[in-house]
């Protein structure tokens, strides 16, 4: 468990949360994940059976920023331009993760969805290497965020963290 400043501090350890961090880490952030559950990706590891719907090829199709809602109409075009399904098939494939495409363009692990929790860690164990770093408080909840006009503070568990501007 860490308490200090960081670059970026992220409530939740799924998939959006560990994506976040690495990322955000491999750009040379310091980052702090942050989730009450006692490991990363509970839910990861139950989706799908245990196997993980990891993504569908389908995503980005002409039109798909429609299904999503936003006060920004323009922010899901934007993103789903910038990270593609393919993208993440590509790390998949670099993790030596075996998988198979269902219904609709739903692709999932033949193994099991701790494969695809092992590589988003392993991604985030990256940072260190590109001159960030990712820390990780597990089991703790949060109990205030606060906002001082500038800076936040996040305090968990027993310990706080701050976000600086």
């Amino acid at each position: 468990m860490k308490s200090g400043n960081y670059d970026a501090i992220i409530l939740g350890a799924g998939g959006a949360g560990l994506m976040a961090a690495l990322t955000a880490g491999q750009r040379g952030r310091r980052v702090l994940v942050i989730d009450h559950a006692s490991g990363p990706g509970k839910k990861i590891l139950i989706s799908g059976g245990g196997r993980c719907n990891f993504t569908n090829v389908n995503a980005c199709q002409t039109h798909a920023q429609e299904r999503y809602i936003s006060a920004n109409p323009h922010f899901a075009k934007s993103a789903l331009g910038r990270y593609e399904p393919q993208d993440f098939i590509d790390l998949v494939r670099a993790h030596g993760i075996a998988f198979h495409e269902k219904t609709l363009g739903q692709l999932f692990c033949d193994g099991s969805a701790r494969q695809i929790v092992a590589m988003l860690m392993d991604e985030c164990d990256k940072a260190v290497a590109m001159g960030g770093r990712v820390d990780f408080a597990f089991g703790l909840d949060v109990r205030d965020v606060a906002h001082d006009g500038k800076d936040f503070r996040v305090t968990y568990g027993n310990l706080s963290a701050t976000r600086r501007a």
